[in-house]
């Protein structure tokens, strides 16, 4: 793994860099330091370019000279890997620093850690006693009601450190996506810079608000939807309509890598399931991509055009208001609100395609006429979205 070294290391090792006289290891330290250094850069391109010609006529090459300075720089760069390799000895000491402080409260029974993102997280069996868990990163924070876990008979010394990792993982990824993928939606990136507050209980709500420098969620059994709840919060929203569960869906499952349910449940049982060979004709797998993840958002929306809907869940099949995050007055005027969640998700999807995941994010977080924001009417988008859907997941359609 590269190294960031520093200017004056770099810089006393590019004449054994230009020279190709590096170990491959310190080559790429420095090859990695040049990509992000303009000034070092520039320093290596006046070594490498050539020396001017002369007229031998009027200067005698002083080769001894050349072979002093040679001498020197092979000299300074045995001193610049000194300091180096002394430098990795003080980062790797850091890093086994690093290592997270777990300890366990008895008197009230409860598991507290303390770690850094990149934690490798082994938990005592000390686990199994507690009733809860309180554990800090950087990213995120969470306490955790452990009876949540144990009633679904989950090994805690097994599944939580996984889940701990994925959390952290997913909330990390979320807030860089936003903040490399936005180049005018501003506010969705600014508000994913908080620190997130995440609190699962028996009964817990499923709410969020949000402060200054945080992030607060409440979840209950359904801890998994984790990615869900926080992407709603960062929208901002109180009044949830498809346009928001689409995106949270589509962001927090079909782009983030770390989603809790797929690696919960997907693909279990799916050759059952009415979705299955629409699932196969898209090019789904069974491994529980966010590719894959996008293709079932796409593959449930075919059945439900072409079957109905009520058929599975809520979130597969059922109209969006019906479901239980679903709330305020306007939630049965907007067209949209008779698709499930996958669906609203595909749709999310397509949009984003044609449109840009700016446009799509600022008219999710805004709330703006759908008009307005894409320039087409509903009825218009989801034709073009229903059309694709059938050429694609069609009979006999593949990709």
């Amino acid at each position: 793994m590269s190294r960031e070294l520093p200017c004056y290391i770099v810089k006393d090792l590019l004449p054994m860099y230009t020279e190709d006289l590096l170990t491959p290891e310190s080559r790429e330290d420095v090859r990695c330091h040049l990509e992000g250094c303009g000034e070092c850069r520039a320093f290596c391109q006046q070594m490498a370019s050539p020396e001017p010609e002369i007229d031998e006529d009027i200067v005698e090459v002083d080769y001894l000279q050349k072979i002093r300075r040679r001498r020197r720089n092979v000299l300074a760069c045995a001193l610049a890997l000194i300091v180096l390799i002394t430098a990795g000895a003080f980062i790797h000491g850091r890093v086994q620093a690093a290592k997270a402080q777990v300890r366990y409260d008895e008197a009230t029974k409860t598991m507290v850690i303390y770690g850094k993102d990149d934690t490798n997280l082994k938990l005592p069996e000390t686990v199994n006693e507690a009733k809860e868990l309180d554990a800090q990163f950087d990213s995120f924070h969470t306490k955790v009601n452990l009876s949540v876990l144990r009633d679904e008979d989950e090994d805690l010394a097994a599944y939580l450190p996984g889940y701990l990792g994925r959390t952290n993982e997913s909330i990390k990824f979320i807030k860089s996506y936003l903040r490399e993928a936005l180049k005018e939606e501003k506010e969705l990136a600014d508000r994913a810079d908080k620190v997130v507050e995440l609190t699962v209980l028996p009964e817990g709500r499923y709410t969020w608000s949000e402060a200054e420098d945080r992030i607060e969620l409440e979840i209950g059994r359904f801890y998994w939807h984790r990615e869900e709840l926080y992407i709603l919060a960062l929208l901002g929203n109180k009044c949830v309509q498809w346009k928001q569960l689409g995106y949270a869906w589509y962001l927090g499952a079909a782009i983030d890598p770390y989603n809790e349910l797929s690696v919960r449940s997907f693909a279990q049982g799916m050759e059952e399931e009415p979705y299955y060979d629409a699932y196969v004709r898209g090019g789904g797998g069974a491994e529980p991509t966010p590719e894959n993840y996008k293709i079932l958002m796409d593959a449930v929306s075919y059945v439900c055009l072409t079957k109905g809907m009520g058929w599975g869940t809520a979130y597969e099949s059922e109209p969006l208001r019906t479901t239980r995050v679903y709330s305020g007055p306007s939630k049965q005027l907007d067209p949209g609100n008779e698709m499930s969640v996958f669906m609203a998700s595909s749709l999310i999807a397509y949009l984003s395609e044609q449109y840009g995941f700016d446009t799509v994010s600022e008219f999710c977080r805004a709330d703006r006429p759908f008009a307005e924001a894409f320039g087409t009417d509903w009825q218009t988008a989801y034709d073009g979205w229903t059309g694709w859907i059938m050429d694609t997941y069609g009979s006999g359609s593949g990709r």
